[in-house]
């Protein structure tokens, strides 16, 4: 895809994305909504997930039917084996953080993003509930509402204010790392913060609110939108063993600063050599 072709897609995904806020907003109200659990209690979606899939995924492939999708509600585990390839790919999740979305807490996002060939291309990250959109593309910088946002470009953790999603223990094999990370952190950091949403927390650290995170055991939809905001920003996106993100495998380490993003690293390390240990 030319540069053309991504800002009409851009234009095109701020557009659908939009619209899918009022779908968001009237499930908010909705105090009557069904949930459904996925394969765990924790793991919840509601008919406003679906709906809001539908409408990006019908208009993002009425305009551009050879893309190929990736979508919190509809692919499947082979789907997700499948490499990225030339094809555009859209990545989406309808509403990360449907946990606070059922209990009216308004840390909630829809999460959209376009990779090509393999490379991230367009990021956004768009909460109805406090109007704030998002948006990226590549090469253009990052925006908040239209206005230009930047990482806080911290380099020191003891300056920190830490995003440390701790629903995540939920997961048994990943307690120990996680009750683990936090508990170094906190010896060091200014504070903790759980959002319940991985892509608004990437989000809050491309405007500087938040300053650094590390995360695991998540999909490429709740990481990939906002891997691009922070990359545009000014931060940095690394695997959580300190390699190259992999968009399809998203267990990330995203900070302000490349030192900082270092530094969280060696937290990493050294509580994974704890735990191996015992």
């Amino acid at each position: 895809m030319d540069d053309q072709k991504i800002d009409e897609a851009f234009q095109l995904a701020t557009t659908l994305t939009k619209q899918c806020g009022s779908i968001v907003l009237e499930g908010f109200r909705n105090a009557s909504k069904a949930v459904k659990c996925k394969e765990n209690h924790w793991d919840v979606v509601t008919e406003y997930d679906q709906k809001v899939e539908d409408v990006l995924v019908r208009g993002l492939l009425e305009r551009f039917p050879d893309h190929r999708m990736l979508g919190e509600e509809s692919t499947t585990e082979a789907n997700l084996r499948e490499p990225l390839d030339e094809r555009p790919t859209w990545i989406i999740d309808p509403i990360d953080g449907t946990s606070n979305f059922v209990r009216g807490v308004k840390f909630i996002a829809i999460s959209v993003a376009l990779v090509v060939g393999g490379d991230l291309k367009i990021g956004i990250v768009y909460n109805p509930c406090l109007d704030e959109f998002y948006s990226a593309v590549k090469g253009k910088g990052a925006f908040l509402n239209g206005e230009k946002i930047k990482t806080s470009g911290i380099e020191e953790l003891k300056q920190c204010l830490v995003a440390h999603e701790s629903s995540i223990a939920s997961y048994a094999t990943a307690r120990p790392y996680v009750f683990g990370r936090g508990l170094e952190f906190i010896k060091e950091c200014i504070g903790l913060r759980a959002l319940g949403s991985a892509a608004l927390t990437l989000a809050y650290i491309a405007s500087g609110n938040l300053d650094c995170y590390a995360i695991d055991y998540l999909q490429p939809w709740d990481i990939a939108a906002g891997a691009l905001l922070i990359q545009e920003a000014g931060g940095v996106v690394i695997n959580i063993n300190g390699g190259e993100y992999d968009i399809l495998k998203p267990d990330v380490i995203a900070a302000g600063s490349e030192k900082l993003a270092q530094r969280v690293l060696e937290v990493v390390r050294k509580v994974e050599a704890d735990v191996v240990r015992g």
